[in-house]
């Protein structure tokens, strides 16, 4: 038992300075450490061309760095007022502190009075390559090198200078989380507030300041790549960037405002699926530089021109996909002096929106209403589809590397784009006349001065000579107030819907065109003192609802042009329309060359054409009207109209008896209206050409002998 105490208490020394050791080892292990990375930092801001006024390691391994000063690029320099937190050390994760960081850019001012970077991968090694001068990794692989859990700020407020004038905003609590490889997976703010001023007009020629407040409410996004970012900017494209890649996914911000304390503009959201780009031949910076450093482009030789024309040509090439859309606007406009608050002129638009997709654009707008008081203008959409600039711009890259007489015959038709498919839908519109009202205050005045003029003449106060001129000068007046009374004292129409299409364009004219309107609706006042309101009361009508239609498309192949449809139509009335082909369509009228186009017209042929008219009450209308206006009953009317149009009728076929067949189908329609249709078909398959046409607007009878004509009535 003795020697086993002995023994223990060997042990007990023994691991007594074993413990020693280590701790001694540790400590000098902390002391060197400490050093070392004391002198690695300085190395760092030294290398960058920065300066610190006091760097400083704790026992800890925490690093407190005071007023940091680092050069940026064009003269730009970064202030920090303090940095503290620890480099990531085994298991453990990186954290820093920032207080009173500032950035200063030639146009612009970043303050940031406090900042977190939590759970960061910043070991010793990584910060070195992030920050070191000498590190050869592009900027975009120094971004791709750091993660951390999140970065957070309270506040950041940015100020910029924009044609002339100061804007500052100020962003509240930003966060931003998961950030790895370049990207950073959320990011959000609880809100911002923003002032700028801008030059307005001031209505004598000249402009005036105005200052402008504003705020957002909550903002998030996700996927943002700010190594994709660097990359779009100092970088140019490689072997792989063939294709567009996501930037930004999707990202919201609601609740947005402003006023210049009279009038308010306001947002409810604004909010985006994502943006992609595609890397540019040559870094986005240079191409900036190079665009900015060009005072006049005119000024410049034809190559150089044409770099600079492929450069600015170039940034429109970098756009991929992406869309926006911006729900609830609310503009009110102020009152004017005297004016009531229902008089203010207000504007909603339920919703805005575009998607890009290289060189096309779709937009839309929908649910807009402006108005004041009673008057408004009112539509639930209003959308362009298939709008493309690519014509534009591949003629725009060759028209800039041209010399002034190579321009001379460059086809500038070609510049224009295709303008796809404008539509308008849910038109109501109700607004005061304003011929009306200049007339009537006009009327009014003369009423005045024809009174007190009656009023003198009574009391034999005037010559007769004056009285003369007086009774003239009434009987304009009279006039006038008819006048004013039969023009409509509102302007009030709906329209269903409307569209012009424009697309397939050759040489920059469209070969496919479309334009309509369905149920163009225009009231008929019952109190209406214009001669074709009257007429239009006795016909029967309320209201006039019209609808229209154009359509034609080139066939290149073919060189022929197929007119679809001209049609007009009417609610209660019925509608008539005219389809045909013509041949001999080439080219030519496509040239933007207008002595081409005129040749071109000699060599027109006509191979078809198609007639169809439909009755929906127009016939039953114009008998009521008829036999109205003379006192007969519909039956009578309508008995006579028939018998005197089927007598002219048969007549003119017992001239022509080619047109025995259609005048019969003629004569059928108008006893027992329908539909009646009539074909006119060449019996020369290149159709019938351009002078036998012009020898038949002399005498269309010329014409039946080159024709096949086949009517129906139903």
């Amino acid at each position: 038992m003795e020697q086993s105490g002995k023994e223990t208490g060997k042990g007990r020394r023994r691991a007594l300075w074993v413990a020693g050791a280590v701790t001694a080892i540790v400590a000098a292990g902390i002391v060197g450490g400490k050093i070392v990375l004391e002198s690695k930092v300085n190395e760092l801001i030294a290398g960058r061309g920065g300066k610190a006024g006091s760097v400083e390691v704790d026992h800890l391994g925490r690093i407190h760095l005071r007023d940091v000063t680092l050069p940026l690029a064009d003269g730009s320099s970064a202030r920090i007022a303090a940095i503290d937190g620890r480099p990531k050390i085994l298991f453990l994760n990186g954290t820093f502190e920032v207080t009173g960081l500032d950035i200063e850019v030639p146009t612009a001012k970043i303050s940031v009075p406090h900042a977190s970077v939590e759970d960061a991968n910043l070991d010793p090694a990584t910060l070195t390559e992030l920050l070191s001068s000498k590190s050869a990794a592009p900027l975009s692989k120094r971004i791709d090198r750091f993660a951390a859990k999140r970065v957070s700020a309270p506040e950041v407020a940015l100020i910029q200078a924009v044609a002339g004038s100061e804007q500052k905003t100020v962003y509240k609590n930003i966060n931003l989380t998961e950030i790895a490889n370049g990207r950073v997976a959320r990011y959000s703010a609880d809100g911002a507030s923003f002032e700028f001023a801008m030059d307005i007009p001031d209505g004598a020629g000249g402009t005036k300041q105005e200052r402008m407040t504003g705020s957002i409410g909550a903002m998030t996004g996700q996927d943002f790549d700010a190594a994709y970012m660097a990359r779009l900017y100092t970088e140019k494209a490689g072997p792989d960037d063939k294709e567009a890649r996501p930037l930004y996914g999707p990202l919201s911000a609601k609740a947005i405002a402003f006023s210049n304390g009279e009038a308010r503009f306001a947002y409810d959201e604004m909010r985006s699926s994502g943006f992609s780009m595609r890397m540019p031949s040559e870094p986005l910076l240079e191409t900036l530089e190079k665009l900015t450093s060009v005072a006049n482009p005119e000024e410049l030789g034809p190559e150089e021109r044409r770099a600079f024309f492929a450069r600015l040509l170039s940034l429109a090439d970098m756009i991929g996909k992406g869309d926006m859309e911006m729900l609830g606007l609310k503009i009110d406009a102020p009152a004017k002096n005297g004016e009531a608050e229902g008089d203010k002129i207000k504007l909603a638009v339920d919703r805005m929106a575009f998607q890009l997709d290289g060189r096309t654009l779709d937009a839309a707008l929908n649910g807009l209403s402006m108005g004041a008081g009673g008057d408004y203008v009112k539509f639930s959409e209003a959308s362009i589809t298939g709008f493309s600039w690519n014509s534009t711009l591949e003629a725009m890259k060759t028209m800039a590397g041209l010399d002034e007489q190579q321009l001379e015959t460059f086809p500038f038709t070609t510049l224009l784009p295709e303008f796809g498919t404008f539509r308008v839908a849910g038109i109501d519109v109700d607004l005061p006349n304003p011929e009306t009202g200049a007339d009537s205050a006009d009327a009014g005045g003369y009423a005045d001065e024809t009174d007190e003029t009656d009023a003198l003449a009574a009391e034999g106060l005037m010559p007769d000579a004056e009285q003369t001129d007086e009774t003239d000068q009434q009987a304009v007046t009279s006039a006038e107030k008819s006048a004013a009374t039969a023009v409509p004292e509102r302007i009030r129409f709906t329209l269903k819907n409307y569209e012009l299409a424009l697309t397939k364009p050759f040489h920059g004219i469209p070969t496919d065109i479309r334009f309509s309107y369905e149920d163009l609706s225009v009231p008929v006042p019952a109190d209406a003192q214009d001669e074709t309101s009257v007429q239009l009361r006795k016909l029967g009508f309320e209201e006039l609802v019209v609808s229209s239609n154009i359509q034609a498309a080139w066939d290149e192949p073919n060189q022929t042009l197929a007119i679809k449809d001209i049609s007009v139509s009417g609610k209660d009335v019925g509608g008539l329309s005219l389809s045909g082909l013509m041949g001999g369509f080439t080219k030519d009228f496509f040239s933007g060359d207008t002595a081409m186009a005129q040749v071109a017209l000699l060599g027109l042929t006509a191979r078809e054409m198609n007639l169809k008219i439909e009755d929906k009450g127009g016939m039953a209308k114009g008998i009521k009207f008829y036999a109205d206006q003379n006192g007969m009953t519909e039956d009578q009317a309508r008995g006579m109209l028939t018998m005197m149009a089927a007598a002219v009728l048969q007549q003119f076929a017992a001239d022509q008896p080619k047109l025995q067949g259609p005048v019969d189908a003629l004569s059928r329609f108008i006893a027992k209206p329908g539909t009646f249709t009539l074909a006119v078909r060449s019996k020369a398959e290149t159709g019938i050409g351009a002078f036998d046409l012009i020898a038949a607007s002399e005498n269309p009878v010329l014409l039946l002998d080159k024709v096949d004509l086949e009517a129906t009535a139903q």
